[in-house]
């Protein structure tokens, strides 16, 4: 896609951070923009944001987690603005600890939240950019941390993992059909949003409660390397201009540190040939 005036985005957690540099940067773009965050006043803020910037927007307040919402939220693009074009899956969180003492609230969240609601946007949304037979893009935002492991954060990894997998097989499979639908996954590192405070996106039916993990030692361990790591990392804004770079160049993993692109080196030569790694 090369040509974004008058198209439509989608980005799920883009009140703040990555998805509302997105946001943003679809708008200097001259593109509509549909805004989905728990955090309805942090949507609204950036739906605000973004009128401001000349162009419509509308936003819905929804926890993406759950698959009515990304429903939902098809709905509400399609009755404001006839079409979908480009569908980030971009709302995520993040818990650190072991797996052996992370609550299963924490677990179950964050499987759902980083895993299932990008999974849950392609099966929703890919109907209808097949039925509009444009050509369409959806941005899966992953992580480094999809690449590599850690003893650190074994959610966080996990998911990110799978949602690397799955980006790669839904692009595979879209073109082994010849669908106009191009996915790409976006693999950054350490970025300076507030992903580590998590309270801020948690939906009620996660919400802490007595679990004596949330004042343990190795709870506020997790907070202050999350924090330190975040804070270290690029600016947000850096990650939305380098997404429509990537869209322009029909790039599939989409890079914001070196140390990424040298770790998915193997990754990226597959894709590229068109080799399934099973096969050889």
């Amino acid at each position: 896609m090369k040509e974004f005036k008058d198209k439509v985005l989608v980005v799920t957690g883009g009140g703040r951070g990555i998805g509302r540099a997105i946001a943003v940067e679809a708008a200097k773009r001259g593109m509509k923009c549909v805004v989905n965050d728990i955090d309805g006043d942090a949507a609204r803020s950036v739906v605000a944001e973004l009128k401001a910037l000349g162009t419509e927007a509308v936003a819905q307040e929804a926890d993406i987690s759950l698959y009515e919402n990304i429903e939902a939220l098809l709905k509400l693009t399609l009755d404001t603005f006839g079409r979908v074009d480009i569908l980030c899956n971009n709302a995520g969180c993040a818990v650190s600890g072991p797996i052996w003492e992370l609550p299963k609230r924490d677990i179950d969240w964050i499987a759902e939240l980083n895993f299932l609601s990008h999974i849950y946007g392609m099966k929703v949304f890919i109907p209808q950019m097949i039925k509009q037979g444009t050509p369409c893009e959806i941005i899966n935002t992953e992580s480094t941390a999809g690449l590599m492991t850690s003893g650190k954060a074994t959610m966080y990894h996990c998911t990110k993992a799978a949602g690397v997998a799955a980006s790669e097989s839904v692009y595979m499979g879209l073109k082994e059909h010849g669908y106009p639908i191009t996915v790409h996954c976006l693999v950054p590192a350490y970025v300076k949003t507030t992903i580590h405070l998590a309270d801020l996106h948690r939906p009620e039916r996660y919400k802490m409660n007595d679990d004596p993990y949330y004042t343990s030692e190795e709870y506020k361990a997790g907070q202050i390397r999350s924090e330190r790591g975040v804070m270290s990392g690029i600016e947000d804004w850096y990650v939305g201009e380098a997404v429509f770079t990537a869209i322009e160049d029909e790039k599939f993993y989409i890079f914001t540190h070196p140390e990424s692109q040298v770790i998915a080196q193997g990754r990226v030569q597959r894709l590229a040939s068109g080799v399934n790694p099973m096969l050889g």
